[in-house]
């Protein structure tokens, strides 16, 4: 199959469903390199907040944040060939990179990520157009053992929660290879499963929205603040949010409209 052919069946999965699973073509190495970077970048963000303790009494453990403005490579995977194409496909020529989260799930540890939820958090209505997708590259493998993401096929379509019927009738764990997307709609309702493995299981998730949504982070000002280098590739400047953050003055918005 052509890679234009891939990326438009996956669309439709996308728009139709509201999942999807999406490779990414990194090799198994740099995925492993990225395990460590990711550990390596969510005790840094523990030590800069006061400890891990601190983290637990936000009840955002186990998250690592913004991550690119920390490791180089992180930026490679918000920007892979195959989630660029799929993001114009589905959302059109612009959009913003609105988050970026690395996730560690431990089996010696409640998951706060166990409950149904959607990635754009408390809207609960609906839109004829996908505003945004969240994109979850497997680090590991995601097995029903080690807690693979539920999700609830069509939820992104109606604004109100299902029944527990319902639920419990039609949710689907997800399993999918190390090195794969999966790929949501972020109006979708889904959840992280428990971890009855030994192992712990490790993904970066992405949350890639329409301009006029705010970032979590103002990812320019956080490479700045980490010394990390610009990029100088227009598209990707425009992607990180360099283009769509506010004008500080009159003058600022128009000398932007004559780039």
């Amino acid at each position: 199959m052509k890679s234009d052919d891939y990326i438009d069946e996956v669309a439709a999965e996308l728009r139709i469903n509201g999942y999807a699973v999406l490779q990414s073509g990194l090799s198994r190495d740099f995925l492993d390199s990225l395990k460590d970077d990711l550990d390596r970048t969510y005790l840094r963000q523990a030590q800069e907040i006061g400890g891990e303790d601190a983290l637990r009494r936000m009840n955002d453990t186990d998250i690592a944040r913004c991550m690119l403005s920390y490791e180089t490579g992180f930026l490679k995977v918000a920007t892979t060939e195959p989630l660029m194409k799929l993001a114009a496909s589905v959302l059109g020529p612009e959009f913003v990179l609105m988050q970026q989260n690395g996730i560690i799930n431990r089996p010696d540890r409640e998951n706060y990520q166990a409950k149904w939820h959607r990635d754009l958090a408390y809207q609960h209505w609906t839109s004829s157009k996908t505003l945004a997708i969240n994109a979850l590259l497997c680090l590991d493998d995601f097995t029903h053992e080690n807690g693979a993401t539920f999700v609830l096929a069509g939820t992104h379509h109606v604004s109100e929660f299902p029944t527990d019927t319902f639920v419990s009738k039609f949710e689907k764990q997800i399993v999918a290879p190390a090195g794969s997307y999966l790929v949501l709609d972020a109006m979708l309702y889904h959840r992280g499963g428990i971890n009855t493995s030994p192992t712990v299981r490790r993904a970066v998730n992405h949350v890639i929205g329409l301009p006029f949504m705010a970032q979590q982070v103002d990812i320019p000002s956080a490479l700045a603040s980490t010394c990390m280098s610009e990029p100088q590739d227009a598209s990707v400047r425009k992607y990180l949010g360099y283009r769509w953050a506010p004008a500080e003055s009159a003058i600022d918005w128009r000398l932007r409209r004559s780039l």
